[in-house]
């Protein structure tokens, strides 16, 4: 891979993030080292784009020198009807 390839795929992955998960990028934007996630804020039913975005989200954090922890048990935030609560 070329480095104009590698900067374009993260100016992409940029772009991703911004877009879709502006509030994490803000969150990966301030003073702090760590970066918390909720299991349920990503594929709580097993979707294989969500896998997806929660890979690029790490990477993005990354990109920005952030520690990413995830909490919490997967569905805990889903009420019996499958909605987050």
């Amino acid at each position: 891979m070329t480095n104009d390839e590698r900067m374009q795929r993260e100016s992409n992955l940029i772009a991703t993030i911004r877009g879709k998960l502006p509030e994490f990028a803000k969150a990966c934007a301030d003073d702090t080292e760590l970066v918390l996630l909720h299991q349920d804020a990503f594929a709580a039913d097993y979707q294989e784009d969500e896998y997806k975005l929660l890979g690029m989200a790490i990477k993005y954090a990354g990109l920005r020198g952030k520690e990413v922890r995830v909490i919490g048990k997967n569905r805990s935030t889903l009420g019996e009807d499958g909605t987050i609560q």
